[in-house]
């Protein structure tokens, strides 16, 4: 027994040490030259930068989580007509990369867009913090209905909500007395974790912000860093770099300490999800209608307007098939693009393949005490803005590694590392360990029982962080834009450089070329996990 807790007291240390490396001393750099440089320096633009930020990042907040909770109550019934589709459908936006969203919005609804063409109407605030607002909901809704949902599936009583119903309770009532309250710690963690990644926002709020002058703390500093010769400048990014850091852990400790506890469900490991009540075929054909226009007009639409942007000859002719062609694939699809895509293929194969070694590293060793700092550590860099960890990282490894892939995979490791960390602890929380100890006694040695025993039932939790890794940093725009130089730029970077050129239809070809890409696993991994999941939902219900 000694030999194994050394070997995982080992990966422990290995964990913590790497994570040291990747964000420890990035951060500690950043802090020290902001405590060193700011006293000489008023960092003009900040207060109002924060302040655009702390404002946005509550109101997507307040708005985005009752959508997620609506849409998780609505989701959860068994009944709902075409409920599989409606949960892809909404779950759109998280597979589109935020500056396509973004950009796919001004296609759809801005002036000389699909709307104003075909209707002659537009949204004359979308360049600006109102529009910046609303597509940030629209891309913080699913992921609030994703932790909602998780935790309706774990917590929901629907024995309590039959009694709170005929007891006199009517449907509304009973949905926030009971059903939503059972799951309010989840509800708060959804708004914690929308209000900290919405402080991190970079491509939605330079997309549709940056034009109209709008700024926020991530904006900002895209803009200082974009500055490189100004050395007031890069002192006011990295400031605006740590004040992020402070406001994003003020926010997210004490969540962590109060939630962190109330989050853990006492459902039993093979208790069926609890299933909504059935309603009324008036009701299912109401929500089935706000579903679909809710889908079509947040992404349905948007993204047709941008297919047919890529595919229309000029800007202000109708989309009408006589005016389509491929004139803007061809303009785009260049020896550069094709070498930024192996770019962004490579990097998004190398950071996925280590991330999940990393994650396994750490799952593993969070099976001992030693080993459950390194675990929250990587967690909370998830939620470290992106903007911040690649200044830290330029800071401490620009000078051998500045405008190099190597340092945009640094960020990738140092963002993404929880993404893969937390699909692989949560399948071994659920592996039984006496198999392994059963090949084991029986002759098998570590790798032969790891690999014939252990392998097998992680492969789909270690097959979705790897796809999950690879689409994350597939499309990641925030740290690529800051860490790129000539001849380093990811597909990713190049989109955003051809929007911020005005170049509408290219700029739409390659947006359309990036969403097929991620689209593409995307729906591999939907339909791996519908597969695997299948055999539990076709059990009996008497059965077991």
């Amino acid at each position: 027994m000694g030999r194994p807790a050394g070997a995982r007291t080992g990966t422990a240390v290995a964990a913590v040490v790497l994570l040291a490396v990747l964000v420890g001393y990035p951060l500690l750099r950043l802090a020290l030259v902001a405590a060193d440089e700011w006293p000489g320096v008023r960092p003009a633009g900040l207060g109002e930068a924060l302040r655009n930020t702390v404002v946005l990042a509550g109101a997507v907040t307040l708005a985005a989580v009752p959508v997620g909770v609506a849409l998780a109550l609505v989701l959860r019934r068994p009944d709902l007509p075409g409920r599989a589709l409606w949960q892809a459908a909404v779950l759109l936006p998280l597979l589109v990369p935020d500056f396509v969203l973004g950009y796919s919005w001004t296609q759809a609804y801005a002036r000389a867009g699909f709307t104003d063409t075909l209707l002659g109407v537009h949204w004359a605030g979308l360049l600006g913090p109102a529009g910046v607002w609303l597509v940030l909901v629209v891309n913080a809704a699913p992921l609030a209905y994703l932790v909602v949902a998780v935790a309706l599936a774990a917590r929901a009583e629907p024995d309590l909500e039959r009694a709170a119903r005929i007891s006199g309770a009517g449907a509304a009532t009973t949905a926030v007395t009971v059903t939503v309250r059972l799951a309010l710690p989840a509800v708060a963690a959804a708004g914690v974790l929308v209000f900290v990644l919405t402080l991190g926002s970079f491509a939605i709020p330079q997309v549709l912000g940056a034009p109209a002058g709008f700024r926020t703390v991530t904006t900002q500093i895209y803009a200082d860093l974009s500055l490189g010769g100004d050395p007031t400048s890069f002192v006011r990014a990295v400031t605006l770099a740590v004040v992020l850091v402070l406001v994003t852990a003020a926010c997210t400790a004490p969540a962590d300490v109060l939630l962190a506890p109330r989050l853990r469900s006492q459902r039993p490991a093979d208790a069926r999800p609890a299933a909504a009540l059935p309603a009324r075929p008036a009701v299912l054909r109401g929500q089935t209608l706000a579903l679909g226009g809710y889908a079509g007009l947040t992404a349905g639409l948007p993204l047709a307007a941008l297919l047919l942007a890529s595919i229309t000859r000029a800007v202000g002719v109708p989309p009408t098939p006589g005016n389509w062609a491929l004139d803007h694939f061809r303009t785009v699809l260049t020896p550069r693009t094709a070498e930024a895509l192996g770019r962004s293929l490579a990097l998004a194969l190398v950071a996925a393949t280590l991330l999940v070694l990393l994650g396994g590293l750490v799952a593993v060793a969070e099976r001992r005490r030693a080993g459950r700092t390194a675990a929250t550590l990587t967690t909370l860099t998830l939620v470290l803005p992106g903007s911040t960890l690649a200044v830290g990282l330029l800071l401490a490894y620009g000078r051998w590694l500045s405008g190099t892939l190597t340092l945009i995979l640094l960020a990738y490791l140092a963002k993404l590392w929880a993404v893969a960390h937390r699909p692989i602890a949560g399948a071994l929380d659920r592996f039984p360990p006496d198999e392994l100890r059963a090949a084991r006694v029986s002759g098998a040695g570590a790798l032969t029982a790891v690999r014939t025993v252990a392998l097998p039932p992680l492969a789909p939790a270690l097959l979705g962080a790897w796809l999950l890794c690879f689409l994350t940093a597939l499309h990641e725009v925030t740290m690529s834009s800051l860490l790129y130089g000539p001849g380093s730029e990811t597909l990713a970077v190049v989109v955003l450089n051809s929007q911020e050129l005005g170049r509408i239809g290219p700029t739409a070809a390659l947006s359309v070329v990036l969403t097929v890409l991620v689209a593409l696993p995307a729906g591999l991994l939907w339909w791996a996990s519908r597969r695997w999941s299948a055999p539990a939902r076709e059990v009996p219900a008497g059965v077991g």
